[in-house]
């Protein structure tokens, strides 16, 4: 009967003991993070707070993390999200939802394999956001870039509308090579022709429809794009649908263009005047219908 006592009281010590070291070590908490449309966030930072325990979500968001004792507070945080603090309660399983920040995403750009924070970019990058576009008339894309990024030089091959451009990013890197840089419009890559190329790569879109615009120089760009990139990367992200009540938004432009002034030219019996008397002059053949400008009308002022 002693002998049995005794083995109860050594189990029972041993419990004691093991609940104690295993308390000690903490605990294991799992979860999936996710934004507000519930897709997963890949690349998330799972931290317990006051303690140096971090990891980070995989491509799925879930996350595991062992919280040393006395840990109570985890904190998430994601690139253009709000970070959060969750308190660890009884059960092992934290589910996060995370929301937007508008101000934290002035901070963020789009990169060739994400998006990243600008203050970690250490490459030439120029951004252009949709209220800037919003503040002036652009009837073209490439008028929303022109004067907007720094380093970058657009050049209107014609006066045709949706004809080529010419786009330079930071000088020109070959005199007898295309100079052009790549286009990547969500994520489909179009190559300008610069000067020998008579349609526009971006003239089929509409300024209103974008959403940003990102310019690319450097291993940011060629890491990604390769030799295709040397010449930099304009990543132009257009608008999406998102959840929740139907806005339309309507907009009319009306443009009058008038010379500034008109210039003095000659009508038609004026200008076939002055032939017959170069050719006279010069003792060249004057045309015929340049013989009698007398029967001439007064022809058309181009400038009117």
């Amino acid at each position: 009967m002693r002998k049995c006592l005794c083995l109860r009281v050594h189990l029972l010590l041993l419990f004691a003991l093991l609940s104690t070291l295993a308390f000690a070590q903490g605990r294991t908490i799992t979860g999936t993070i996710t934004d507000d449309k519930q897709a997963p966030l890949t690349g998330a930072t799972v931290s317990v707070k006051g303690t140096t325990a971090v990891t980070t979500s995989d491509v799925a968001g879930k996350f595991s993390i062992l919280v040393p004792q006395g840990g109570r507070t985890l904190v998430i945080s994601f690139v253009g999200m709000q970070p959060q603090e969750v308190t660890i309660g009884s059960g092992n399983v934290v589910n996060v939802s995370m929301q937007a920040s508008a101000g934290a995403m002035a901070d963020v750009v789009v990169v060739g394999y994400g998006r990243a924070r600008r203050a970690n970019l250490t490459t030439a990058q120029t951004s252009v956001s949709a209220k800037e576009i919003e503040r002036t008339v652009n009837t073209t894309v490439e008028q929303a870039i022109q004067g907007r990024a720094a380093g970058v030089y657009v050049t209107q091959n014609s006066g045709q509308p949706g004809g080529g451009i010419s786009v330079n990013i930071r000088g020109v890197s070959s005199i007898t090579g295309n100079t052009e840089p790549l286009y990547v419009i969500d994520g489909v890559q179009l190559q300008g022709g610069g000067t020998t190329n008579s349609s526009n790569p971006l003239a089929s879109l509409n300024p209103s429809d974008i959403e940003d615009i990102q310019i690319l120089q450097g291993p940011s760009a060629t890491a990604i794009y390769g030799s295709r990139a040397t010449n930099g990367v304009i990543m132009v992200t257009t608008k999406r649908g998102k959840a929740g009540q139907a806005v339309f938004n309507y907009n009319i432009q009306y443009n009058v263009q008038t010379p500034p002034k008109a210039l003095s030219v000659m009508n038609l019996p004026q200008y076939a005047a002055m032939r017959k008397e170069f050719h006279a002059l010069a003792g060249g053949t004057t045309p015929q219908e340049f013989l009698d400008p007398s029967i001439l009308g007064p022809g058309t002022n181009w400038q009117d």
